[in-house]
């Protein structure tokens, strides 16, 4: 047997990088795959605020744009339906060209009922709809949230996409 060095000890082991299906896979037999909303925000609203700061927007836009990237969509509808299966919310879209779609999503699980903040919240989700619309449309894509139920007290949170 070769002894290990000091190095050789400590040493890092490589991680694995998980993806969608991974983490998709749940065993929780008597729980269940779900969660409470609630949960979801302390981890999202706060304990991410307080860890990384308000560039913590930024930073989950593009954290839901590279899943986004990696969704198995092909077509808008498609995009709908996922978000309304994942229960991120219900989902109308208000206009859609090849060069910008304006969707409104009501009951937004990252914001749905919280009182009004002052600022868009809703960065990941503007994310996952930009980077899903840049594989579907192998464009470039950016998702502007322009109305935000639990940041400006809004019905509704708008993403506006504009499409190049």
């Amino acid at each position: 047997m070769q002894s290990m060095t000091t190095a050789n000890r400590f040493a890092i082991p490589p991680r694995k990088k998980l993806s969608v299906g991974d983490v998709s896979q749940v065993a929780r037999p008597v729980l269940g795959a779900e969660m409470p909303v609630a949960l979801f925000r302390v981890v999202r609203l706060i304990a991410m605020e307080d860890i990384l700061g308000r560039s913590v927007g930024s930073m989950l836009y593009n954290a839901g744009e590279k899943i986004g990237l990696s969704l198995d969509v092909a077509s808008p509808a498609e995009l709908v339906n996922l978000i309304e299966a994942l229960k991120i919310g219900k989902v109308e879209v208000v206009e859609a060209s090849a060069q910008r779609v304006v969707a409104d999503v009501y009951e937004c699980v990252t914001c749905s009922g919280l009182e009004r903040v002052g600022y868009s919240i809703c960065h990941f989700e503007a994310g996952l709809v930009a980077g899903a619309l840049t594989k579907i449309t192998r464009g470039s894509v950016f998702v502007k949230e322009t109305r935000c139920i639990g940041g400006f007290g809004d019905p509704m949170c708008r993403m506006e996409a504009a499409i190049k």
